[in-house]
Parts: structure tokens; sequence; C-alpha cells
């Protein structure tokens, strides 16, 4: 068995602030790591730290690139327990999109049909979310009960089967300093 770690954050740009008030959930952008140290995060986001404008496929460090600049970024890491084939799967399937990044692209589009509840499929086009997800189910990993493309930020957040390890500042991670950490209460 392998742990993998979906990471959500919100990091007070004007974009996540407005993903973060449509979806009624305190973190707006979902990536994907594959150790512990989450070096790198695989998601869809900014090319250009400073701009939205170009985005696509992007390998995020916790002290680099828009995290650098928004050092106040709150974060939740969860960690997921794989079997040693699905880690190996999602290890090339990520691979497979990071070597052939020119022929994807970020969906702008995708981000307005999700606030009115109609999102949609594009080949080669992902948002945040939708990489994610696509990403665990190409790799037999299925947490999520619905397409890759209908599946939102939110949707990470308390999901069941992962387990939180972290809830406070992306900037403190590797150091384990909580701002706060809130777990579910068992029923």
């Amino acid at each position: 068995m392998k742990k993998i770690y979906i990471v959500t954050t919100y990091t007070g740009t004007l974009l996540s602030y407005l993903i973060r008030n449509i979806s009624k959930t305190p973190y707006a952008h979902v990536s994907i790591a594959l150790n512990k140290e989450l070096r790198p995060m695989y998601s869809f986001g900014r090319l250009n730290p400073k701009t939205p404008i170009f985005a696509g496929f992007v390998e995020e460090n916790i002290n680099e690139g828009l995290y650098a600049i928004k050092t106040n970024t709150m974060c939740r890491v969860y960690s997921l327990d794989v079997t040693d084939l699905q880690y190996e799967k999602l290890y090339k399937n990520i691979m497979n999109v990071s070597e052939n990044r020119e022929e994807y692209d970020y969906d702008v589009k995708a981000l307005v049909c999700l606030s009115i509840d109609r999102p949609r499929e594009k080949e080669y086009k992902y948002v945040c979310s939708h990489f994610v997800a696509d990403m665990m189910q190409k790799s037999d990993i299925h947490i999520i009960e619905k397409p890759a493309y209908e599946t939102r930020p939110n949707d990470f957040y308390n999901l069941e089967g992962l387990e939180l390890e972290y809830e406070g500042l992306l900037s403190k991670y590797s150091t384990r300093e909580p701002i706060y950490i809130t777990r579910v209460a068992e029923a």
C-alpha cells in the first residue's frame, strides 16, 4: 500500500474568492501529490503566478509560484491509501499529461458552466477538480461517485475515504504547525 495526497487550497486571489463564494466551501482549488512532502503537487491552474489569464497543467510547490506570493494560503491536506498498482497507474497518467502538456488547456468555460450547474466535458481541457478526479478515475481509484467533469473542489471537502492530515497555512505544512484542525465526529 502507498499513500497519495489531495490538497485543497484557498489563496485569496479574485478567482479563488469567486469560486469559494459560488461553491460555498472554504477551499477553491484542488491538487494531487504522490508523496507526503507534496513535492510537487499536480493540478490545472495559473502558469504565471501573477496572472490567471494563462493557465494549464502545473506542478505546484508549497513555497514557489503563486504560493510564494500568497503566503497566507490556507489548505487541507488529505491522504488516501491506494494499492501499488493504483499508485503506478496514477503516476503514469499524471506523467502522460505532463509530457503532453501542450495538448491540454485550462477550461475557463467549465468554471462558468459549473457555477450554473451545467457541467461540460471537453477532451484535453480541465479545471483543477476535473483533472484530479479524472486522474484518480483513470487509475481505478474510485472515491468520487460522479463523472470527473462534474467534480468540483468542494467534492473533496470531507470526502469519505480521505484522511485529514493537516489544516492550516500551506507555508507551514512542512513544519506541521497547524492553525486549526477540525475533524468530523464519527457517528
